[in-house]
């Protein structure tokens, strides 16, 4: 790991988070866990700091579970909640302060939620997040679907905090596209 690579943050990337109400997986959401899952495996291949942000609510446990590739190591810090804010948790501060002067990047699951208080956190915090949209899924908020609810939420996002396409991404830390 150098000063420069990146801090790949994992937020909600739990099977709840994920599953329909009709019990599947939609697949614009199928198509950003392939791509968390190429981002993890190049984060951990080259020594990148990695951290599992995961929502710890009331209910079940198993859905709460990470999604499958998505474990995090015995090495990876892993941060539990009970706030939508990744900075609910009072040590997730750390990690930025940790990463100061290289990127943070921020993946994962809940959009219109966990994503957007978790960025509007960090503004209020003049900490320096980036997100990346094609690497952040989200349920269906109705009426609208999955499509949509990404849509409205990156309107918002885009709004707070600087973004990073994949494309960027790809090509600036030579991470590969997933394999389907």
């Amino acid at each position: 790991m150098s000063f420069a690579d990146p801090c790949l943050i994992l937020l909600d990337c739990q099977r709840d988070q994920v599953t329909g109400s009709n019990g599947k997986i939609d697949p614009v959401n199928q198509a950003v866990i392939d791509r968390i899952r190429e981002l993890l495996r190049h984060a951990r291949q080259s020594g990148w700091r990695v951290c599992h942000c995961q929502f710890q609510g009331e209910g079940s446990v198993a859905g709460r579970a990470p999604i499958d590739g998505l474990r995090p190591t015995a090495q990876e810090a892993v941060f539990k909640r009970r706030g939508l804010s990744a900075f609910s948790d009072p040590f997730f501060h750390q990690v930025l302060a940790r990463s100061a002067g290289s990127s943070a990047l921020l993946v994962g699951f809940s959009a219109p939620f966990s994503i957007l208080a978790t960025v509007f956190d960090d503004a209020n915090r003049d900490k320096a997040l980036t997100v990346v949209p094609e690497a952040v899924g989200a349920l269906a908020v109705e009426p609208r679907d999955v499509a949509e609810t990404r849509a409205m939420a990156f309107d918002l996002v885009a709004r707070m905090a600087p973004m990073m396409s994949w494309e960027n991404l790809t090509q600036d830390w030579s991470v590969d596209a997933p394999t389907a």
